[in-house]
């Protein structure tokens, strides 16, 4: 499976992103998850994310779109190494 597959970041059909998947409460802040079984993404509170910590996980490999490119990375880190002495 491939991140870049259009399907890859399906989202439940019954997920609004401004309340809990789970106990459907609105917070202030929602973490988008990935439910293990099924494999859709779905926002949780962090009450329940953390009651059902074996059920979804935190999803972090969609790529990173932007006007960053991996030499200006490349450059950031070495600026940084040598501020922290490395």
């Amino acid at each position: 499976m491939k991140c870049y597959d259009e399907g890859y970041y399906e989202r439940h059909e019954d997920d609004r992103p401004d309340r809990c998947f789970l106990c459907g409460e609105q917070a202030d802040l929602l973490c988008v998850v990935r439910h293990i079984e099924s494999m859709k993404m779905v926002h949780l509170c962090p009450a329940c994310m953390a009651d059902r910590v074996s059920e979804y996980l935190l999803d972090n490999t969609k790529a990173w779109k932007g006007k960053v490119g991996k030499k200006e990375i490349e450059d950031a880190l070495k600026i940084f190494q040598v501020v922290q002495g490395k």
